[in-house]
């Protein structure tokens, strides 16, 4: 057992260096993250003896409120690593009920004297020398020392010159201040997948970095085959990375080029070769290498956010990100795929805290499912708290399924406080604070979810739908048309110029756009050719309407007359248009029954001007605690 004077511990061919937090195996550092190496630190301290999981919970994790499940990964992944080197993983054994036991045999290097220290670009070597042999004579060590002090001094000031020639080729990068991280290009084994999941990885890993813009990997899917620099100018950043994938023969070779928009240069290229068992360590050195060449400095959180790993499993990441690409299509197929490959990642990794995160997105329109949304992301914030998606989620579920206002927006600012660039918590912030009416601040939170992510559809629609609710019609109408331009079969932003039209009188426009929408829907939704023939027929008869009764007759023949949140509230705002006061109050009044989607906008709708002064809509208003 180590005696606590010594820093240095070995054990097989592993040596640990306590104060400098590294593992070696033989002269090569270990690719570790830090809390595997603390871990390892107090199981190696205590080598013989039982640490039960509070002692360790307590030592390795003093600040933070973790679960056992936690800690049972970091043990699997030093297991693990051991297994590689080829060690026992019983080099920790499981006390059933307990904790855990390191069954290595632990010597301590006494009074070891550090030689050499060698510095290069890419990593630190750390070279010990121990106690001076008998063998050794005066003037050998003597003058082994003056050789190692020159060579010390000629690598050191090598490197200076190094990194001074480095500084001044990357001197253009330090005022670059956004990203876009481009669809890697995938040859030989495998699918576009790869590239599509590498370039997710990368996106995740470097949108921890505050006062830094990256684009979304949503944002830049649409550019995988559009030449990088037209790609990097039309997402409005200053740089983009691309890169190639080449997987053969077991391994993985990856080539990556950093470039300035303004001018196509090169600020920075790199290449990189793994197995493929090692494809995550690759990720992560080209993170870090990406922020070296844009000269960024990272504080506690971010490097520590940089180094994560989300999933040891590289096909539940897979997973997640195909599920992450159908979600955002918003469509009800794309919810329901995404549900299934999210579920499929969690049974391949029931650790993976962002396939939990996900799982309860894909589920997040309905108010029926509230009950498992909110499981979902609980299990998520049990397994990562410092994920930022989680609390977003959150804040999603207070807002939409609880009504919960006031704690929807912490949690939606606790998100953006974790990782400044998501951009959905910026989005539906924006929403909870529209809904009570606040808008000049919903529009600022819009716009920050847009300077995030300039290519989202849904998020130019819902500032279009927040200058709607500011009575500014005319903008309202310019963002839904620019959703449009980028995604023409965009239902949500047809239905908000339905509303706006009706609003500025422009009816035969208000018919066109919500018989468009409905044909949108019933094709997305995958119904079959009979009832898509019936829609077609609808939307004949409902332009035939219109003609000969006008709009009235088009709106009253809209009424649903149905039960649910969705249909009582929609039946509300055509009653109260037409000027029929009563039901539009009857239909308010049941659709506040129930907690969702629609009824959140009940103050905010300029559809209820009409009512307002009713004491009916007030008192239901004040059950809202709006």
């Amino acid at each position: 057992m180590d005696n606590g004077i010594s820093n240095l511990r070995e054990f097989g061919k592993f040596r640990l260096d306590v104060g400098k937090r590294v593992l070696w195996y033989e002269s090569e550092p270990v690719d570790l993250g830090l809390k595997e190496i603390e871990l390892l630190c107090v199981l190696t301290e205590y080598s013989g003896e039982v640490v039960t999981k509070t002692d360790l919970l307590d030592k390795v994790w003093q600040d933070s409120f973790v679960e056992e499940s936690n800690l049972s990964r970091h043990v699997y992944i030093l297991r693990k690593m051991f297994k590689k080197f080829g060690e026992s993983e019983s080099l920790i054994k499981t006390i059933p009920r307990r904790g855990y036991r390191f069954t290595g045999e632990i010597h301590t290097v006494p009074k070891a004297e550090i030689i050499v220290e060698k510095h290069t670009f890419m990593r630190t070597l750390v070279e010990v020398e121990e106690a001076p042999r008998a063998t050794k004579t005066k003037w050998a060590n003597s003058l082994f020392l003056r050789l190692a002090t020159v060579t010390t001094a000629a690598i050191f000031l090598a490197t200076g010159f190094t990194l001074y020639r480095y500084s001044q080729a990357t001197g253009s990068a330090t005022q670059i201040k956004s990203l876009a991280v481009l669809p890697f290009k995938t040859i030989g084994d495998g699918d576009g997948q790869h590239g599509i999941g590498l370039t997710d990885v990368l996106v995740t890993r470097l949108s921890n970095i505050k006062e830094f813009n990256l684009r979304p990997t949503s944002a830049v899917l649409p550019f995988e085959k559009v030449d990088s620099l037209t790609a990097g100018k039309q997402l409005g950043v200053e740089s983009v990375l691309e890169g190639t994938i080449y997987r053969t023969n077991g391994s993985v070779r990856v080539t990556t080029r950093l470039l300035k928009v303004s001018d196509g240069s090169a600020l920075w290229t790199g290449e990189f070769v793994k197995p493929v068992q090692e494809e995550f360590r690759l990720q992560h050195e080209i993170a870090l290498r990406v922020v070296d060449a844009l000269a960024l400095n990272l504080n506690g959180s971010e490097q520590a956010a940089l180094n994560k790993n989300y999933t040891e499993n590289s096909k539940a990441y897979e997973l997640y990100v195909r599920g992450r690409s159908e979600w955002n299509k918003r469509t009800w197929a794309g919810t329901i795929e995404a549900e299934r490959l999210f579920r499929n990642a969690i049974e391949l990794d029931p650790f993976f805290a962002l396939a939990y995160v996900g799982l309860a997105d894909s589920m997040l329109m309905s108010a029926a499912n509230s009950g498992q949304v909110e499981i979902a992301v609980q299990k998520a914030l049990e397994l990562d708290p410092s994920l930022a998606e989680p609390h977003a989620t959150l804040g999603f579920v207070k807002t939409f399924h609880k009504w919960e206002w006031h704690e929807a927006e912490n949690s939606l600012r606790r998100s953006i406080a974790l990782n400044p660039n998501y951009a959905n918590a910026h989005h539906w912030l924006a929403q909870v604070l529209a809904i009570q009416g606040r808008n000049d601040e919903a529009k600022a939170a819009m716009l920050r979810a847009l300077e995030i992510d300039p290519m989202s559809y849904n998020f130019l629609a819902d500032l279009g739908q927040i200058y709607y609710f500011d009575r500014d019609y005319k903008k309202a109408e310019e963002y839904c048309r620019r959703a449009l331009e980028i995604y023409p079969d965009f239902a949500f932003a047809r239905e908000y110029l339905y509303d706006i039209h009706l609003k500025t009188g422009e009816y035969d426009r208000a018919v066109d756009e919500i018989l468009g929408s409905d044909k949108i829907i019933s094709s997305f939704n995958n119904e079959p050719s009979d009832y898509q023939e019936q829609i077609k027929e609808k939307f004949e008869h409902g332009k035939k309407v219109y003609r000969e009764g006008g709009i009235r007759r088009f709106l009253e023949g809209r009424v649903a007359k149905g039960q649910d949140e969705t249909s009582c509230y929609i039946d509300a705002t055509i009653y109260s248009f037409i000027g029929e006061k009563e039901k539009a109050l009857d239909c308010l009044e049941r659709s506040g029954v129930h907690t969702g989607i629609m009824t959140v906008f009940i103050k905010a709708d300029p559809v209820f001007d009409t009512i307002r002064d009713e004491p009916r809509y007030k008192e239901i208003l004040r059950k809202m605690n709006l």
